[in-house]
């Protein structure tokens, strides 16, 4: 019996690897496939044939489209790819008065988006209920005449997020507590959600796209309206016992008498580091003064290209983010030794103007590891990132639902 579960384990690994492949390419030949995963021909052609039987791939001709593929002799190379009409997915990123949203096929292409504007600081239960499921009932509606199962959603959500991804605990986009997004979108659509937090979709995009520079070790810190961290340690995403954890934008920073965060508290990293702590110490206003709801995103523009043309209030506000962020680091890299790390979203526009300040706290590390050679990379598109995550982490976990992969 043990032998029996072992064989069985090395299929579902090497069917996973198969899929990974259709998902990052495309179609693509069996040979392609023998290069892409070492596996051999033969197990290749066993694997392949019985998605095929069981209507998940798809296979063709190749189109003679290359110079290449018309001067081929022989018959023309068969080439593989998932079936789109497996059935869709459709993914949402709510943020602060913003719900987004995609419509994909099991291939992994987007049919459709969809963006609504509401005021989710003043929203009820109920409201939040009538704009996710308005939302994913309008793109649904948006497919052709031969339309697709759903079979999956998913909500990526600025905010704490419960271990078992249903429950979005606390968000800076409202002020109601324990918001059950996945029995909403369950009782109404019947099939499986699954509620995250952003910045570890945006890592979960990361490790996607670059798995050398982004591999086992590394976060990804959000810096925007609110300060975020996906944080990936030996390969797997970092969650909490109860929550997803990882807030490290309420690391503390300063004392209790410290500047007020968004959250309530006062002196976390976020409320010197947010987009409204930076608007708040370049308008004067005091520390205890309560946090912007939301802000111009072309006012902050703005704000950044002062920051870089002058040396005034400007490029101190920004500097100071980059001593709280640099501390903040210092904290983390004491408990798991230096990671690299990509700071992702709209705050990273500045990003040259706080990263000597970021540098200069890590090399007072005491005698941790060395911290102050750390990779940091940026990246401005965090919703880009964000939704990225969302689609690849939910047609995996679609994947095992059909049985495909461990």
């Amino acid at each position: 019996m043990p032998a029996l579960v072992r064989t069985d384990d090395v299929r579902r690994q090497n069917t996973r690897s198969i899929i990974q492949v259709l998902r990052r390419h495309g179609s693509v030949s069996r040979t392609e496939i023998v290069e892409y995963t070492g596996l051999s021909p033969a197990t290749v052609s066993t694997i392949t044939s019985g998605l095929i039987l069981d209507g998940l791939l798809l296979n063709q001709p190749e189109q003679a489209h290359s110079q290449d593929t018309v001067n081929r002799r022989g018959r023309p190379r068969v080439t593989l790819s998932l079936n789109p009409q497996v059935g869709c997915i459709v993914v949402m990123v709510l943020s602060i008065n913003k719900l987004t949203a995609w419509l994909q096929d099991y291939a992994g292409k987007v049919l459709a988006t969809a963006e609504d504007h509401f005021e989710s600081r003043t929203a009820s239960l109920e409201d939040f209920d009538h704009y996710l499921l308005r939302m994913v009932t309008r793109l649904m509606s948006q497919q052709n005449n031969n339309p697709m199962p759903l079979r999956f959603i998913s909500v990526g959500v600025q905010g704490v997020v419960d271990a078992g991804g249903q429950i979005m605990l606390w968000s800076p986009m409202t002020r109601l507590l324990n918001v059950p997004l996945g029995e909403m979108l369950h009782r109404a659509f019947n099939v499986p959600v699954w509620v995250a937090n952003d910045c570890n979709m945006a890592a979960e995009a990361l490790h996607w796209q670059d798995s050398k520079r982004f591999g086992d070790d590394f976060a990804a810190i959000l810096l925007g309206s609110g300060i975020g961290m996906g944080l990936v340690l030996k390969g797997r995403r970092f969650i909490g016992r109860q929550s997803s954890a990882a807030e490290f934008g309420h690391m503390v920073h300063a004392d209790d008498s410290g500047a007020l965060c968004r959250c309530g508290q006062h002196g976390c990293v976020e409320a010197y580091v947010g987009d409204y702590a930076i608007w708040r110490r370049v308008a004067g206003l005091p520390e205890q003064s309560p946090p912007v709801d939301e802000i111009d995103s072309v006012a902050m523009l703005d704000l950044a290209r002062r920051a870089h043309e002058v040396d005034g209030v400007e490029r101190e506000a920004y500097r100071e983010a980059g001593r709280a962020l640099g501390k903040a680091l210092r904290s983390l890299f004491a408990l798991i030794d230096p990671i690299t790390i990509a700071f992702i979203g709209s705050g990273v526009r500045a990003f040259n103007l706080m990263e000597p300040e970021i540098r200069n706290a890590l090399r007072h590390n005491g005698n941790m590891l060395e911290a102050s050679d750390v990779s940091l990379y940026c990246y401005e598109d965090s919703q880009e990132l964000i939704h990225l995550g969302c689609a690849i982490t939910t047609l995996q976990t679609l994947d095992r639902n059909l049985g495909l992969g461990g």
